[in-house]
């Protein structure tokens, strides 16, 4: 799932200033500014940082692969267990979760056969349940249980971001605790949804978007985020979610 805040293109010189700036030094903005990120000041409170986990953990999107939704909106697709592939034993199951959510509609066909059914998108379907050509994303949803550390980096003039490092557990008003099917999807290598605490680490720095906040007061005005940039493309990837890790550690 692609979040809303990503930015696709930066001026070489707004990622130089940003990235080597301070929240104490004076940052230099202009109109073509998109994005400016900053250390988080010595100032700021644990309840904010404590805000942003659980903003970040409560969005985060666990995708699920499901081959077989490249047939959405696109053609019928038969469901009959024998003729599954490999990697597609779950598609009804998964199927039926979206139906049931109204993320989906179903069509019999039996002029194709019993088991065949047109599946089409509803109007539901949105930055927190997307249905994709592979599968589909919904927000963890998960529930903080506390901040274990917050390694301020005060040491390294040079840092660019906080470490924080917390505990999360399923939220019992969340979907995946309501709908057993759907935790069942998300088994296997997608192992932050289940009911038990796991511990968590993210990278958190200042984030100033133009859209979202003057230009007067950058980048203290920013946000916490992390933030995430694929220097190998050279672009912004998921900017709300960027570097977090809500596996137990030791886990792949």
């Amino acid at each position: 799932m692609v979040s809303e805040y990503v930015v696709a293109t930066l001026r070489a010189c707004a990622l130089v200033i940003a990235l080597a700036c301070t929240c104490s030094c004076a940052t230099t903005v202009d109109d073509e500014t998109l994005v400016m990120l900053a250390p988080p000041s010595r100032s700021t409170t644990d309840a904010e940082i404590t805000a942003a986990i659980q903003d970040l953990i409560s969005t985060y999107p666990v995708c699920i692969r499901v081959p077989l939704f490249r047939t959405v909106d696109a053609r019928p697709v038969d469901l009959d267990p024998a003729k599954l592939n490999l990697g597609e034993e779950d598609a009804e199951l998964a199927f039926d979760v979206m139906v049931r959510f109204g993320y989906m509609t179903r069509t019999p066909r039996p002029d194709l056969g019993s088991q065949f059914f047109e599946f089409k998108r509803t109007p539901l379907v949105t930055d927190s349940a997307v249905v994709e050509k592979g599968g589909f994303c919904m927000p963890a949803r998960r529930k903080l249980e506390r901040i274990t550390n917050v390694d301020r980096l005060e040491k390294d003039a040079d840092s660019r971001y906080w470490i924080v490092d917390f505990v999360h557990t399923q939220d019992p008003e969340s979907a995946w605790a309501r709908n057993p099917d759907l935790l069942q999807l998300a088994g296997g290598e997608h192992g932050f949804v289940p009911s038990s605490p796991l511990n968590g680490r993210v990278l958190l720095q200042r984030v100033w978007l133009r859209d979202k906040h003057p230009l007067k007061g950058a980048p203290e005005s920013g946000e916490l985020w992390a933030p995430n940039y694929d220097y190998i493309h050279n672009r912004w990837n998921d900017i709300h979610w960027g570097h977090v890790n809500l596996r137990p550690w030791g886990s792949n």
